[in-house]
């Protein structure tokens, strides 16, 4: 669910399923695809969210793999923690875990108008045994995790200690259960303690004071300034109270000096709010409203401005010169430049001649002939090469625009599009198994081009030293740019179920119910005396096909993990990309007279595609944004002080 489906088609649909039902269908969705086979390594490369290893941290004797936080009031019965724990958290916070609790939970309401959710009592809460149960069977996190809960007594406190203190890193304990936890502690506990307190309970002197007693006797590691507004026995979380939130951090950061551990938790719903919390003191953050209003991919872009930040206030180190021949950037460029000087290549031979020497005698059939056995034949070959050519371009330029503004960067995700789409054309090749025809030159090109993607696996890929600027609200921008994004998936994966029918097809009927039409003409009839034909004509459809897949490929890929505010490039790329193979597509239909509405109807509706996703997306990533460019200054100013 990452945040092209979520804002576009999920959101909308849970928020009228209301509350409790919307979380519980997509909390039971995602725990679902979690414990299905190879499901939660879907779940990782839909988003592609794994933290850099740059934004690990290491406070007070704790390390963690991000500054960015889980909070409990998302899943409170653990039903799809194991699923939410690979899009990108540091930690994770479960809970609450109380040991008596009311079987039926109360009302949940959204307000969507303040972006905050309101909980009715009783709270939802999960019992110490099913929270146990719930770690075994997930084989524990592989994150940092912390346990939220509210004893009512010393008893109750040294129940959940002894059944959860071996599996959890920590306990996050309310103000008001303090005590009881700490009289419960023993000292061969290995568990670690944090306190939770909301803005108002900061203001009572006695729990303030309580709070800073317990920070500077070590009994707690840090504080969590969590939400905890209660409104006519209802706790509300969201964006109203961060602002005080915020001024809690600031006042305990000043106050108790840089030990403890802080951690905002309130109205994180973009990254900047995030960078509010850090720019005030706190160390780390928590997300728990800002998953439903924001959408599942907070975390990784949280995580995006954070790294660039850090990145941005800390001395440069240049990259370690090496040979070009040793980066994998160069060779994966050389490929493109090969894939569009072999697409120029196949344009001008199908817009001329259409047959080669070796076409002729693999059929055993003279140009001239092809023309007499059907006026049509010919011009039916041309759309087909043309088509082909027109592809073997696009593919070029997403292969050279990705190498040179993505690899040569140290884009990952840039570089794994060019192997995983290079992978699927070459494998394309062998098609020919399925029609009979071995086209020499088509193997030559593929030989060489073959190479060149070996050396792009085997060569270096560079560290990533600079990066364009994150986005940090959720504007009208983004928001466009989620429906843009969404049709460029789509539009990848159209390519790609397109290329493997078309594959098909060349390897079985070879022609359409439209293709015959235009040659008026039948299968029996042109294959019947000239059996030959048949693998010259199959080749050419396999081959378009393969290529279509490596483009649907291309197009795919970066459509999923590339699309980053200003990531201008990238936009130049698929449009530019997009139209040199649509154009051409319909330009030689026109030419040669194949005017089938039926077949030109999927050309149209992926022009429409294109240029649709292209427009929603454009602001996003190529248009200059002067507010997001002064704020980052602002922002970067602050840091450096």
């Amino acid at each position: 669910m990452p945040d092209w489906t979520y804002q576009t088609v999920f959101r909308p649909a849970l928020f009228r399923l209301g509350a409790k039902s919307g979380r519980r269908l997509a909390l039971g969705s995602m725990g679902l695809l979690a414990r299905l086979p190879l499901g939660r390594r879907m779940i990782q490369m839909m988003g592609h969210m794994k933290p850099d290893p740059r934004l690990a941290i290491e406070r007070n004797g704790l390390s963690f793999p991000a500054a960015v936080g889980l909070g409990c009031a998302v899943d409170p019965y653990m039903s799809a923690t194991s699923a939410l724990a690979e899009f990108g958290f540091g930690f994770l916070e479960i809970g609450p875990i109380a040991t008596h609790h009311e079987a039926r939970a109360g009302s949940i309401h959204l307000r969507t108008d303040s972006e905050s959710i309101q909980f009715n009592e009783p709270r939802a809460a999960i019992t110490p045994t099913n929270a146990r149960d719930r770690l075994i069977q997930n084989g524990l996190f592989r994150l940092p995790t912390l346990a939220r809960i509210a004893p009512s007594s010393p008893d109750d406190a040294r129940q959940i200690l002894d059944l959860l203190g071996r599996l959890v890193e920590g306990f996050v304990v309310p103000i008001d259960c303090l005590d009881n936890v700490c009289q419960a502690y023993d000292v061969n506990d290995d568990a670690i303690l944090f306190v939770a307190i909301d803005a108002d309970a900061s203001q009572d002197e006695a729990k303030k004071d309580r709070c800073s007693q317990a920070v500077r006797e070590r009994s707690v590691r840090g504080i969590i300034v969590a939400a905890a507004t209660e409104e006519h026995c209802a706790q509300r979380i969201g964006k109203p109270d961060r602002d005080e939130a915020l001024e809690t951090v600031q006042r305990f950061r000043k106050e108790l000096g840089p030990e403890p551990i802080i951690i905002g938790s309130v109205g994180v719903h973009s990254p900047a709010d995030a960078l509010d919390y850090v720019e005030v003191g706190a160390d780390m953050v928590q997300v728990d409203s800002g998953l439903v209003f924001a959408g599942p991919g907070l975390p990784k872009r949280i995580n995006e401005a954070l790294l660039y930040r850090r990145l941005m206030t800390q001395p440069v180190s240049e990259p370690t010169p090496t040979r070009v021949g040793n980066e994998s950037w160069f060779w994966a460029m050389l490929m493109g430049l090969g894939m569009f000087v072999g697409g120029v290549l196949a344009m001008i031979v199908a817009t001329t001649r259409v047959v080669l020497p070796y076409d002729e005698a693999m059929s055993g059939l003279t140009r001239a002939q092809l023309i007499e056995i059907n006026d049509r034949l010919l011009l039916f070959m041309t759309h087909d090469r043309v088509t082909l050519a027109g592809t073997m371009l696009a593919v070029g330029i997403m292969y050279v625009t990705m190498a040179w503004c993505g690899i040569r960067r140290g884009v990952h995700w840039a570089y794994l599009s060019v192997v995983a789409s290079a992978l699927a054309g070459f494998f394309s090749f062998f098609s020919f198994l399925g029609f009979g025809h071995f086209d020499p030159f088509h193997a030559f090109v593929t030989a060489i081009l073959c190479q060149f993607l070996l050396l792009t696996i085997h060569a270096r890929l560079p560290e990533r030293h600079q990066m364009e600027m994150p986005d940090l609200h959720n504007d009208r921008r983004w928001r466009a740019n989620q429906w843009g994004q969404l049709l460029f998936v789509i539009h990848g994966a159209v390519l790609i179920v397109a290329g493997s029918v078309i594959s098909y097809i060349g390897m079985t009927t070879v022609f359409v119910p439209e293709d015959l039409e235009f040659m008026h003409t039948s299968a029996a009839d042109l294959f019947g005396t000239h059996p030959q034909l048949v693998p010259l004509v199959a080749h050419d459809r396999a081959t378009f096909g393969g290529m279509l897949i490596a483009c649907g490929v291309a197009t795919l890929l970066p459509a999923l993990w590339g699309f980053r505010r200003g990531q201008a490039w990238l936009w130049w790329s698929l449009m530019l990309a997009g139209n040199v193979a649509y154009l051409s597509t319909m330009l030689v239909h026109w030419n040669v007279g194949y005017h089938s509405l039926k077949h030109l109807i999927p050309a149209y509706a992926g022009l429409g595609c294109l240029w649709a996703g292209g427009l929603a997306s454009y602001w996003f990533l190529a248009a200059h944004d002067e507010r997001l460019e002064q704020e980052w200054k602002r922002r970067l100013s602050v840091s450096a002080r």
